[in-house]
């Protein structure tokens, strides 16, 4: 065999290109024979040895001293047999933080498929007569959380915008009844279990609607004038007079820190900022969430509406939650019933195959735990958290997954209540990797230097792709999803890390290292043919299997 493969190095060193190429075509032929000749037993026993190599280099890797007083789970398997690689208290639980979504995404991908899409429409219970609306119009309202300018053009009214021209289409342009919302679609506690008080007024910790705008959250912009001591600017996104804007900050000279702080005044529509500004300071964005998510985009859309003619008389009614006028509300009026309705406007949501990458690459909060309850209703028809967790757990039961110890506080991994273990989350994707979305579910997770929580990875060292999802909060740091080795082949991983006080540097530092190892590795036989392999995969992408 050795005098094929001297014969084969030697032929590879003919520079004429044609006669070069066809040699190399007939090579790779001649190495796949010769693969076929190699006894079992010789394969397996090299495979064996390389694998053990690569156990020893990982176990030395997490013996660092930083890791002493935390906790550090591991699973690293084959993605396509589920044969481990390496495991460290892989079956521990842990607190996930946001590899929670990974449960909720893939729940959401077998029950609901790539293609579904949210409804919102805008409906009324009356009559056009001269240009006047007879009645209500009510927007039934169905869980969508991409009411925003994230999907519209950066423009967080667009729907708002074409909700409106459809009304004037309609020949509408007065509103003699009210703006009705019927949120009723969710009928749950607006915060998850377990979620912090403190956190209540950061857009990271939304409350929940079924009727969603603008994230449930308000950006204020905030520069400094023109002279030290004059008031500095500040500026609202979506513009609205929603809000009452008490400004107490002032521009600061320049030898000044920046120091603003926004908080809630004395009631839930008045925003105070306060603090100082340096003349010389570029400006700085703010976030604070909403109170009551549907009063507020009612309020945007009739904003939106008055801006394009269309005058409303009467009032905003949220049939469940806090309005400023009324509250629980209850069911639609006496005498409304859905079968009188009429669609006079229609929102449809992109696919689920494109939220997801907003859930998975961006974190975001909202648009899991929006996709959390939508799984309990259209599943068990009721849309609260406890039937969504069980939804959750009995779709990824049936899949094959081992629910036993998986507790789900919440579906964005936001409460520090959830509970996984390592080993249960290669097995879940160990599961989407077999499954016929595959290829969505891989698509909907970060990549380093890529759109998301991955793009200051560093990645310049990985010799294959990972595709991933991140987990962190205070004292937590994890990161789990898929790599490829250096043959093609994927892998899944989980590092979990837990109780961690120090530099979250460190923790990236040894994800990273390990992450290069099996992007690096193979478990093939040589053969002496690396300078031949090397040209092939500069030719042909590498693709995962």
């Amino acid at each position: 065999m050795c005098a094929h493969v001297k014969t084969i190095d030697a032929l590879l060193q003919i520079t004429d290109r044609p006669l070069r190429r066809a040699v190399e075509t007939i090579s790779a032929i001649v190495l796949s024979a010769l693969l076929f000749l190699i006894p079992f037993s010789e394969v397996t026993a090299a495979e064996t040895t390389k694998i053990a190599k690569l156990k020893k280099e990982l176990s030395q890797m997490v013996k660092e001293e930083a890791f002493e007083s935390s906790e550090l789970g591991i699973a690293v398997e084959w993605a396509r047999t589920g044969e481990p690689l390496f495991t460290l208290n892989q079956k521990k639980r842990f607190i996930p933080a946001s590899n929670m979504k990974l449960f909720t995404s893939a729940a959401a991908l077998l029950s609901l498929s790539p293609d579904f899409t949210y409804e919102t429409k805008v409906m009324t219970d009356a009559a056009v007569e001269s240009g006047v609306l007879k009645g209500n119009l009510i927007i039934v309202a169905s869980g969508d959380p991409t009411i925003s300018g994230y999907f519209n053009h950066n423009n967080p009214t667009e729907v708002f915008e074409a909700w409106a021209d459809s009304l004037i289409r309609a020949g509408i342009n007065q509103i003699e009844g009210d703006i009705i919302v019927d949120n009723s679609y969710f009928n749950d506690s607006p915060f998850g279990m377990g979620w912090r008080i403190d956190d209540m007024d950061r857009c990271y910790s939304v409350p929940r609607d079924a009727f969603s705008f603008n994230n449930n959250c308000l950006a204020l912009t905030i520069s400094p004038a023109g002279s030290s001591g004059a008031p500095a600017t500040v500026e609202i996104e979506p513009m609205t007079r929603y809000m009452k804007i008490l400004n107490a900050a002032v521009t600061a000279d320049s030898r000044e820190s920046f120091d603003v702080g926004v908080a809630y005044g004395a009631d839930p529509y008045t925003i105070v900022v306060s603090g100082v500004v340096p003349v010389n300071h570029g400006n700085s964005v703010k976030y604070l969430s909403v109170k009551n998510p549907a009063e507020f985009g009612a309020f945007v859309f009739k904003e939106s509406l008055t801006m394009k003619g269309v005058a409303l008389h009467g009032k905003i009614v949220c049939l469940q939650g806090e309005c400023s006028q009324i509250r629980d509300f209850g069911p639609l009026p006496t005498g409304v019933s859905a079968s009188s309705l009429r669609t006079l406007a229609v929102y449809r949501s992109p696919k689920l195959s494109e939220i997801l990458k907003v859930i998975n690459r961006i974190s975001n909060n909202l648009y899991t735990e929006q996709l959390f309850l939508t799984l309990a209703r259209e599943n068990q028809r009721q849309g609260d958290s406890a039937q969504a967790m069980k939804t959750v757990r009995d779709i990824l039961a049936k899949a094959g997954l081992d629910t036993r110890g998986l507790f789900m506080a919440d579906g964005s991994g936001l409460s520090r209540l959830n509970l996984i273990t390592p080993e249960q989350t290669v097995s879940l994707l160990r599961i989407m990797a077999a499954n016929a979305y595959f290829n969505v579910f891989y698509d909907s997770l970060a990549s380093p230097g890529q759109e998301g929580t991955l793009k200051n990875w560093p990645h310049e060292a990985l010799s294959s792709p990972i595709r991933a999802k991140t987990g962190t909060m205070m004292h937590v740091r994890n990161l789990s999803g898929y790599v490829t080795t250096s043959d093609g082949e994927l892998i899944a991983f989980s590092f979990l890390c837990n109780n961690y006080d120090g530099d979250r540097t460190v923790v990236d530092g040894l994800y990273n290292r390990i992450l290069q190892k099996l992007s690096s590795f193979s478990r093939r036989q040589n053969l002496h043919v690396s300078a031949f392999n090397a040209r092939a995969r500069t030719r042909h992408q590498v693709r995962p299997r």
